[in-house]
């Protein structure tokens, strides 16, 4: 089997661990990790007019307008030096967006990460984030503190965790980005996969499969 550079994106519901599966599927790989929220957020701290106008959106608990973000993300993304592969979290959110990075980035894997409504919500509900390094970490396991291992930042809720805003972002997922698993299949690039399992699990899963389909 011919071997490839792996160029993946990652989809699944809120609360399916997309952002801390593709860390350590790039990590695995050797090739960089692209966050569209972590882009959203350069372009909020830089407090460009486009930042401003997403940061609304940001502090009210609601996805920004695909105008918004497609200006953002894919200036940004054409900025970086991806040509020896990548993962990437959170982009495209529908098909429209996918045909445009389809033509960009040229994806090669498409990985839909499933899970429950119910599993999502009772994971997003004892979630907890640092405001410095953005590690995620979980009530339920065993904590002493809100202190991040990682850095010494002060981890915290975040304010687009709260159920109703969970709630109505799982009803758009459901509408606008489930779609992407049909365009992808029809590529020929999907990869569906339980989410609903340990993060160990779910990441020896991921790289055995993606090693199996010949990437490298």
């Amino acid at each position: 089997m011919a071997r490839a550079r792996l160029r993946a994106l990652l989809f699944g519901p809120h609360g399916a661990s997309k952002t801390t599966q593709g860390q350590l599927l790039a990590e695995c790989y050797g090739v960089p990790f692209v966050s569209s929220g972590n882009v959203l957020r350069a372009e909020i701290a830089e407090k460009t007019a486009i930042g401003k106008m997403v940061q609304e959106y940001v502090e009210a608990g609601m996805l920004a307008p695909d105008e918004l973000v497609d200006a953002i993300v894919l200036k940004r993304l054409k900025g970086l030096a991806l040509e020896r592969g990548y993962v990437l979290d959170g982009f495209p959110r529908n098909v429209e967006q996918a045909v445009a990075l389809d033509k960009l980035l040229k994806p090669n894997l498409a990985i839909q990460l499933k899970i429950s409504d119910a599993a999502a919500l009772k994971r997003i509900a004892g979630r907890l984030v640092c405001d410095k390094c953005r590690s995620v970490f979980h009530r339920d396991f065993g904590l002493a503190d809100t202190v991040c291992t990682v850095c010494h930042g002060t981890l915290a809720s975040r304010r687009d965790d709260a159920e109703d805003t969970v709630r109505r972002r799982l009803a758009v997922y459901h509408f606008m980005t489930e779609p992407l698993a049909a365009h992808y299949r029809q590529k020929g690039t999907l990869l569906a996969v339980n989410a609903d399992q340990s993060i160990l699990d779910l990441h020896q899963e991921l790289c055995k499969k993606t090693q199996k389909l010949g990437f490298t």
